[in-house]
């Protein structure tokens, strides 16, 4: 995890930051779902843009990247918000998908370091 430790502390702030902004702003609630699966998108991207990686190691670092900080964001958002812990799971998998899908992009784009199989 030494690779990525810092990509996922940016995103666990990054969604902490949300999660509490939504408690005062209106705006930042309603887009909450957005913001949740579009900061680990971008986090996700930026490190595998950044790092060059191989595609084991940008998506293993895309997935914990969404998951980490998904997780620990709702479980501080849930009990502020009121609401259903059923969204942990769901909440922590799309995040999860949307940062493995940040990273495969930018592994993508950045020049990928070994050939899909085809």
């Amino acid at each position: 995890m030494p690779r990525q430790r810092r990509y996922v502390l940016i995103a666990l702030v990054l969604q902490l930051a949300m999660v509490l902004l939504g408690q005062v702003s209106e705006f930042v609630l309603a887009l909450s779902g957005w913001f949740g699966m579009g900061i680990p998108l971008v986090i996700g991207w930026l490190y595998s843009v950044r790092r060059g990686l191989s595609l084991k190691d940008a998506s293993v670092g895309g997935l914990l990247i969404g998951a980490v900080g998904a997780a620990l964001g709702l479980l501080v958002a849930i009990p502020l918000s009121g609401g259903d812990w059923s969204l942990l799971p769901l909440g922590t998998l799309a995040s999860s998908f949307t940062g493995w899908l940040g990273a495969f992009l930018g592994w993508m784009i950045k020049g990928r370091k070994e050939p899909l199989k085809e």
